[in-house]
């Protein structure tokens, strides 16, 4: 009877213990009385919900974030896929996309955040819940997509506890992503076969996101280099790419002397010709051998982009599909196109941009830009209203460190994956000695040869511990590697962050 006691007060305490612990739960700013806006939606910018937790019980080593709704059909659709979310996370703002690893949308082909876009009247439920995990999900070897699915499966042995919540928003009949101009720069996105590029539409501009990172083979055949490499870029939400909807004629055209000048339908920024700094002599980054077999490379930003026509990209599809489909869409609201005209016959490019005044399918009325293989290939001017995004693009690019280099010649460059480790790998030969630089306050002098740069992104609580010791505000990190063809490090390997 002692015993049994015993036994009973045990049980009745730990039962009252775990009653008394506080409950995971989860909420938003964003939560309207139950409703969100439509600013996180396609008809806004398309930003994803901040979200704040609290109460994760004890063991928890990492968190998962699944954005769910449940169509008329039945079948589950999982509009944002993260995990690998440090286990000291308790909040993500508004347009998170470095805050843990993302996964595959059910709207496309890439690792992509699919805002909600439901068609049809009344109101749509959608479901936000955070997971936390006893441990770091195992994605099975082969999975080309980590789909919702994919990642509900990897944890459903690890899970500790969740929470939900489950917000409405009803869409207008009227609203501006069901607009005949929000309509055409859709289709031209999902038109592309290379990158993941995503739009939404509100009432003034088309919102194009994407991590400006093409599915092509980048940096091969470049012959003269800063060392700069691609990287993925946060253009999503508020920081997409902003393209005006009713484009308008300017009485003066805007100059562009360097930086972008508008976006490939597969997301990736479209550059003038030039150097940084502007058209020069001798600032003709195709004439220097600056850019790959794609007519792009990385810039100061680590940041990946074309200065001439998308080739690899417009390979996709025959050539007479880019006649009357928009290679991109530039900085004033008006389409670039392929190198001939609706009818198939050479363009005509005028003195003003670049373009003409015919009638095109597919896109505003009014004036098209037309691609080139002579200088300056896209246009070096805007002939309508620039969107904002022209005077404020230096807020979209986030320099992750000093360029290593001056651009110096160099051969056989390339750019592939390690199976073994995931690190991408530069690899290179220099005919002649040069000097590199991590920090801009030292230097590292190479002989000639053939020399690899590795780099990762760095996720989960390796992110979140890393960013603590630094004592620096940051929100996406990448490990760098510098080694010779011998496998020798040539440079101590360093940790770049923004």
């Amino acid at each position: 009877m002692r015993v049994f006691l015993l036994f009973l007060t045990a049980a009745l305490g730990a039962s009252l213990h775990a009653q008394d612990e506080p409950a995971f739960t989860l909420s938003s700013p964003a939560d309207e009385n139950g409703n969100f806006s439509a600013d996180y939606t396609c008809d806004g910018t398309g930003s994803t919900l901040p979200l704040a937790w609290s109460n994760a019980p004890a063991g928890t080593r990492e968190f998962a974030v699944l954005m769910t709704t449940l169509p008329p059909d039945g079948v589950t659709k999982w509009n944002w896929v993260l995990y690998n979310i440090p286990a000291s996370t308790t909040r993500l703002v508004k347009d998170a996309y470095h805050a843990g690893t993302l996964g595959n949308g059910s709207d496309g082909p890439g690792n992509q955040y699919n805002p909600p876009c439901s068609k049809g009247p009344g109101p749509k439920r959608y479901t936000w819940t955070v997971y936390a995990l006893s441990a770091k999900p195992v994605i099975p070897a082969g999975t080309r997509r980590v789909t919702g699915d994919v990642i509900t499966a990897a944890i459903k042995d690890i899970t500790l506890a969740s929470a939900s919540i489950t917000l409405t928003h009803t869409r207008r009949t009227d609203a501006p992503g069901y607009s005949a101009e929000c309509r055409q720069i859709m289709d031209s996105i999902r038109a592309s076969r290379q990158g993941s590029a995503t739009v939404t539409c509100d009432n003034t501009y088309a919102y194009i996101a994407s991590d400006a990172l093409p599915n092509h083979p980048m940096m091969d055949g470049i012959v003269s280099s800063n060392l700069q490499v691609p990287i993925a870029q946060n253009f999503h939400g508020e920081n997409a790419w902003k393209i005006p909807l009713h484009p308008q004629m300017a009485e003066k055209p805007t100059n562009v002397v360097d930086g972008p000048i508008g976006v490939a339908v597969n997301g990736v920024p479209i550059f003038n010709p030039c150097t940084q700094g502007g058209c020069v002599t001798g600032g003709d980054t195709k004439v220097l051998g600056q850019l790959d077999t794609c007519n792009g490379h990385a810039g100061r930003a680590d940041d990946y982009h074309y200065h001439a026509a998308p080739n690899c990209m417009m390979a996709a599809q025959p050539d007479n599909f880019w006649n009357t489909h928009p290679v991109g869409w530039a900085l004033d609201g008006f389409a670039i196109f392929g190198y001939k005209d609706a009818d198939g016959t050479m363009a005509e490019r005028d003195d003003l941009c670049g373009g003409n005044r015919k009638q095109v399918p597919n896109a505003p009325q009014g004036y098209s830009y037309h691609l080139t293989d002579a200088s300056p290939y896209v246009m070096n001017c805007l002939a309508g209203f620039p969107s904002p995004d022209l005077a404020n693009q230096g807020r979209k690019f986030r320099p992750l460190r000093q360029p290593p280099v001056r651009p110096f010649r160099l051969t056989n460059m390339t750019l592939r994956v390690d199976p073994s480790d995931g690190y991408q790998v530069l690899e290179f030969t220099s005919r002649i000695p040069f000097v590199s630089t991590e920090t801009g306050r030292d230097q590292y002098n190479n002989a000639p040869g053939t020399y690899k740069i590795r780099y990762k992104e760095i996720i989960g609580q390796e992110l979140a511990d890393l960013i603590q010791m630094r004592g620096r505000p940051a929100t996406a990190c990448w490990n760098f590697q510098f080694l010779d063809a011998s496998g020798k490090v040539t440079q101590n390997p360093v940790d770049y962050c923004r």
